[in-house]
């Protein structure tokens, strides 16, 4: 439309000045003449995080500015849920405009878009989402389903395993692989007889190869479906030897056949003809953690039936499955350094192995994360407190009480109970009294609490 193209070339020349204000002004007039110009929403998303970035401010969006805008998400939810999608849109990019790289609002624009069958802007929409909350596993479902609609297949494909290395159990995110590995099979075969390439013998050999494709590519229910598959996987896994999907495919299908040294066999070849495969170095991590637990799993059953020599063997078993979890734990933090959950986790597993100051730089880096801020800075408070830094645990602590909006939630009585504890082991009696007493006047049941005010009334 000519006139959201006078508008978009004015934003443009505005973006490249940094005059950001005229520009996000301009941008959103010209979107809402022609609201399907996806470019022209990129470059206004970009002068959006731009104007924050250069004032020092979140582009995420705070705690504060959500609350200062609580009433425009309300509306943005009501339209939602009145299906008036259009004006959703508009309102969205409002709030985006204070917080242009908010996963749950642009998630919802994505969605938007979905609804008014606008499906490029919705892509750009979930990959937004994406760039900001990497585990953000349906937003990559999403955006597969969007690339297979479109026959990108390939595309497709990349972003359903983005779903499988989050969440390795997914059966949808499976099933999605598994099909769409077959279309995309049956597509080069269809190219091929287009192309009169291939002896009649070849071309059934095809069509024989298709139907076995087709078989891999049902649902998998049992360990024998899956010995049934694996075949198929080697086979396509043989014929290209480079491809380390499909060395990964193969080592998936063994795993479900609980053929575990076949699996391993298979995911060390898919590192070896690519090294640069996180993929497939996540899953050769989560198949030996299988092992682990099934061994684990038999010691404990031998101990409960009585026998004593297994009680020795499953604590030595429980410690090296210790030491191989912060390994692995620590590989893939490495190689995932946007992935903040993985930081968080990692800081938990180091914290109870008691290496606190390792764990105390892993929450840091977490506390990036809007999700984690307030369970980061609360453990650091905990490191703390077991470094015996008292005053810079009781700070943490605060700062963590002080993100915490609802106060007689769980997690807001936990930290008051940590402030008391640590300020007793300061001598600060009163202090600590004060804390416990406002965790009774919400939950005088809430862990001792009612026996520590006791205590420590009695000394005073």
């Amino acid at each position: 439309m000519a006139a959201a193209d006078n508008f978009f070339s004015k934003a443009d020349m505005a973006l490249k000045k940094r005059n950001y204000d005229y520009a996000i002004e301009l941008y959103q007039q010209g979107l809402q003449i022609d609201p399907d110009r996806f470019e022209e929403r990129k470059r206004l998303r970009q002068a959006q995080i731009r104007k924050i970035q250069e004032k020092g401010g979140n582009t995420l969006g705070s705690t504060g500015i959500k609350f200062k805008n609580g009433f425009l998400l309300a509306n943005i939810r009501k339209l939602g849920v009145q299906k008036k999608y259009e004006e959703q849109i508009i309102e969205i990019e409002k709030f985006l405009c204070v917080a242009p790289q908010s996963a749950s609002e642009l998630f919802l624009l994505a969605q938007a878009f979905i609804a008014t069958e606008r499906s490029e802007s919705a892509k750009q929409a979930y990959s937004e989402v994406t760039e900001t909350d990497a585990n953000n596993a349906e937003a990559w479902k999403a955006l597969g389903r969007i690339y297979e609609q479109q026959k990108d297949l390939d595309q497709a494909i990349e972003c359903w395993e983005r779903v499988r290395q989050i969440s390795p159990h997914d059966a949808e995110a499976g099933k999605a692989v598994r099909n769409l590995s077959a279309a995309q099979m049956l597509v080069k075969a269809d190219e091929r007889k287009k192309g009169g390439e291939g002896s009649f013998r070849d071309l059934l050999k095809d069509e024989d190869e298709s139907k076995k494709l087709e078989q891999a590519a049902s649902i998998i229910r049992t360990a024998d479906d899956a010995r049934s598959a694996i075949d198929v996987a080697k086979e396509k896994a043989e014929k290209d030897p480079n491809n380390s999907r499909l060395w990964r495919d193969l080592g998936d299908f063994q795993a479900k056949a609980r053929d575990y040294e076949a699996a391993r066999a298979a995911y060390e070849k898919a590192r070896e003809v690519n090294p640069q495969d996180m993929y497939a170095a996540d899953k050769l991590g989560t198949l030996k953690e299988t092992i682990f637990v099934d061994q684990l799993e038999i010691l404990r059953q031998k101990v409960e039936g009585g026998d004593t020599d297994a009680a020795a063997e499953l604590e030595k078993a429980e410690a090296k499955h210790k030491v191989f979890m912060l390994e692995e734990s620590g590989r893939r933090v490495a190689d995932h350094p946007t992935d903040f959950g993985l930081k968080f986790r990692f800081g938990e597993q180091l914290t109870e192995a008691g290496r606190w100051d390792e764990a105390i730089a892993q929450y840091q880096n977490a506390r990036k994360d809007p999700k984690f801020v307030t369970p980061s800075t609360y453990q650091i408070g905990k490191c703390f407190f077991e470094k015996d830094l008292y005053d810079l645990a009781i700070k943490e602590y605060q700062a963590a009480l002080g993100q915490i909006t609802e106060s007689d939630s769980d997690l807001a009585k936990s930290v008051r109970y940590d402030l008391a504890m640590t300020h007793q082991k300061k001598g600060e009696s009163e202090k600590a009294l004060e804390f416990l007493e406002e965790i009774m006047s919400v939950d005088i049941s809430f862990r001792d609490v009612s026996e520590k005010v006791t205590e420590i009334r009695s000394h005073l």
